[in-house]
């Protein structure tokens, strides 16, 4: 009997001894807890005193039977939730407590992006413009001036009612105004009208090139070449039928009319010199070297003309219609899509769309400018900015 009371004193040591002894605290685990990558990393750290950390060993599992892992652990899961349960083990056997955490694989996002940032402007923002450092928006009765490095407003400059189009001149940023009949100057050093010229008609969209200030009638076939110091009408064009866009790129002015009615202009006297058609609706022009890009919203096509023949060098379909601004960053093209509250990044040689960002209602105008896409939202009264870089 005094034999086996010993046996078990002795056995009750070495087991008081062996739950004294070091072993490696609890793994901590890192990497995701909710992802939509299925392969997801994780990395195991634990520790012992006295005992070199790569020393340890693990054991772990996201089923029922623990394994040995490495330290960094790729487990391919499917969607849903699961257990990922880890232990360290030391070079005597010793065991850690177990870890254990809780991994959310979730499906990934299909849908568009969301715009990376949203600023509210006013009522019925049709447009945006980059000149003299600043974004301009035209607003119901005014423009709105914004840093493009913030989005902060600058400034709000009263110029008419249902102001449109905007254009720059050498040292005035010009705005066509539909509702007043009027085509507005202002002075982007002192955030003020400096001109304002009064027309027979509805100016919307506006430029400047070849020496002159243009504006083109939304009520019918006109386009008017203004002086811009005085407002003389020194010549008009007729094109198609009511206009939203007129543009001056590479030495050439260039029409959209919403019967589809594209037109060449000479700057120098308003005469046309080259006509076409681009399906129907036309309403924005985008320009690249070499190319004009025509907006449909009644199709869904994307047009490019040739700028030195004035004839059609692609038929682009990118699916779906409400096509308004467009422009090219160098290496793709970016549209606003009216009717899907969507802005579209295409590739320029297919029209493949390789990118869809949510924007606001009844997007329309858009330009480049600080590194980002600014669509003017014309039935949320805000300006979305996308990340070219995104």
């Amino acid at each position: 009997m005094k034999a086996l009371v010993v046996a078990f004193l002795v056995a009750l040591t070495c087991a008081a001894a062996a739950w004294a002894a070091p072993r490696p605290a609890k793994p901590r685990v890192l990497g995701p807890r909710r992802t939509s990558d299925r392969t997801p990393t994780f990395r195991f750290v634990s520790s012992e005193s006295g005992m070199r950390s790569g020393a340890l060993r693990f054991r772990c599992s996201v089923t029922r039977r623990l394994h040995p892992c490495p330290r960094r652990y790729t487990p391919n899961l499917g969607v849903g939730r699961h257990v990922l349960r880890v232990l360290a083990v030391d070079p005597g056997g010793r065991r850690s407590p177990t870890a254990r955490v809780i991994v959310q694989i979730v499906k990934p996002h299909v849908g568009p992006a969301p715009s990376d940032q949203t600023i509210s402007v006013g009522s019925a923002p049709y447009n945006v413009a980059y000149g003299f450092g600043s974004l301009w928006v035209p607003v119901d009765g005014e423009v709105v001036r914004l840093d493009p490095a913030t989005g902060a407003i600058q400034a709000r400059v009263r110029v008419g009612a249902r102001s449109w189009g905007v254009a720059f001149g050498p040292d005035v940023v010009w705005v066509g105004n539909l509702d007043n009949q009027t085509v507005a100057g202002i002075d982007p050093t002192t955030n003020s009208v400096r001109r304002q010229f009064r027309l027979p008609g509805a100016p919307v969209g506006v430029a400047f090139g070849g020496g002159a200030l243009w504006a083109a009638n939304n009520d019918n076939d006109e386009v008017w070449r203004l002086d811009p110091l005085t407002g003389q009408v020194l010549a008009v064009s007729h094109i198609g039928d009511r206009h939203e866009f007129v543009g001056f790129s590479e030495g050439r002015l260039w029409v959209a009319s919403e019967d589809g009615t594209i037109a060449e202009l000479e700057p120098a006297t308003g005469a046309v010199t080259k006509t076409l058609i681009a399906g129907s609706d036309a309403d924005y022009l985008g320009f690249s070297a070499g190319s004009v890009w025509v907006s449909n919203y009644a199709t869904p096509f994307l047009w490019r003309i040739d700028a030195a023949t004035g004839t059609i060098a692609q038929r682009l379909r990118i699916g779906g219609a409400g096509a308004q601004g467009v422009e090219d960053d160098g290496t793709s093209l970016w549209q606003a899509m009216y009717n899907r509250g969507r802005l579209r990044r295409v590739d320029r040689s297919t029209g493949a769309v390789v990118r869809r960002s949510r924007v606001g209602r009844k997007p329309r105008g858009l330009t480049i400018a600080a590194g980002s896409v600014w669509v003017a939202n014309s039935s949320s009264g805000t300006i979305s900015r996308i990340d070219l870089g995104r």
